[in-house]
């Protein structure tokens, strides 16, 4: 017996040699499950590779029309298209999406359990949705991450008209179990990929402490550098001005000379004054929705800060925004601590050396 045809027993409780048809059949599940060992040996910079494959494969191996995977947007209400594959359904999708989210998704993430609905098995709600979308039955199963469900896996109308039945469902939660461990296996290796590039920076920004005297090259060395690796649309360190009682950015990215003089914060003021007040890292998903938050640029949707500090002085902050919600994780904040101890050690070899701000070293 072959692979595929015991996995055609297995899931569909068929013997294959009962026909043509079914040897056939069995071949193309194994040649589906061999796209899938391709689709799980991933890199991150194939992720995308990866869940086409998945998706195509599960076309084929289930006999679908149309088969679809989305998954989770942070800070997003309704799951993402992010791969596709079978014959195109025109618009019907686009037009009563939310119907569906509320019916079929929303029930599947909630219970993490499979749906299977065919014109004999759904209730008169299901029925009318997919007379809408003019399909003959579908199957949906959810993408399982560490944490619940990040996704689903769904596929419509059977190829050969034929009743969808337990074994089907077994088959698309398979598939869907198999875009949950590539997905794992992307993040993972998109994990070392980061730890690799965030000592690459650290080293970097380390060595020009001991080459370089300007405190403003390594302010903007310390500004990029956090820019690029945590993906921010913009960053800054301000320094304290104890006699004003106001923060001064001394270097920037993505701001712009006009918002570079535009931006005067008091100390207290805003998420970047609280921080020079607290003294304290703060890490803001959703900037709308905390009272500290001053608008200067109204792209922004989250933003991260860390105090640059003496001891128990707080002399400056560090600051990064980005124009999506939940941009930044835990360990981004982590990592932007880091930087600003880095640049609390080259204001204070700086000042140390007898340089004023804004003096060129000799």
């Amino acid at each position: 017996m072959t692979v595929g045809s015991f996995l055609l027993e297995a899931f569909l409780g068929r013997n294959p040699r009962e026909s043509t048809r079914e040897v056939a059949l069995a071949g193309a599940i194994t040649s589906g499950f061999f796209e899938v060992s391709r689709a799980m040996n991933t890199t991150a910079g194939s992720r995308q590779e990866s869940l086409d494959l998945i998706v195509s494969a599960a076309t084929s191996i289930l006999r679908m029309e149309r088969c679809v995977l989305l998954l989770r947007v942070p800070g997003e209400e309704m799951l993402a298209l992010r791969a596709a594959a079978g014959i195109p359904r025109g618009k019907q999708f686009e037009k009563y999406s939310r119907e569906v989210h509320a019916a079929v998704f929303d029930r599947i993430l909630s219970s993490g359990e499979a749906m299977l609905v065919s014109e004999g098995r759904a209730d008169r709600n299901l029925l009318r949705l997919m007379r809408r979308l003019d399909v003959k039955g579908f199957l949906a199963a959810p993408i399982q991450g560490p944490a619940g469900p990040v996704g689903i896996l769904a596929a419509a109308t059977p190829l050969d008209g034929r009743d969808l039945s337990e074994g089907d469902l077994k088959l698309v939660s398979v598939m869907a179990n198999f875009a949950g461990v590539t997905l794992q296996n992307a993040d993972l290796v998109a994990r070392l990929e980061r730890k690799a590039r965030k000592l690459t920076a650290i080293f970097e920004v380390s060595r020009a402490l001991n080459e370089e005297r300007d405190p403003k090259i390594l302010f903007q060395l310390v500004t990029d550098r956090a820019v690029e690796l945590m993906g921010a649309s913009s960053g800054s360190v301000s320094l304290v001005d104890r006699e004003s009682g106001l923060l001064r950015i001394e270097a920037e990215r993505g701001l712009g000379p006009e918002v570079k003089e535009k931006i005067l914060l008091r100390i207290g003021e805003g998420i970047t004054g609280w921080v020079a007040k607290e003294g304290k890292a703060v890490l803001v998903p959703d900037v709308g929705s905390d009272p500290r938050y001053v608008e200067a640029n109204p792209e922004v949707r989250s933003e991260m800060a860390a105090p640059i500090q003496w001891g128990d002085e707080t002399v400056g902050v560090l600051n990064l925004d980005h124009h999506k919600r939940e941009a930044f994780a835990r360990e981004d904040l982590e990592l932007l601590i880091t930087f600003a101890n880095t640049a609390a050690v080259a204001l204070r070899n700086a000042r140390a050396l007898g340089l004023r701000e804004g003096e060129k070293p000799a």
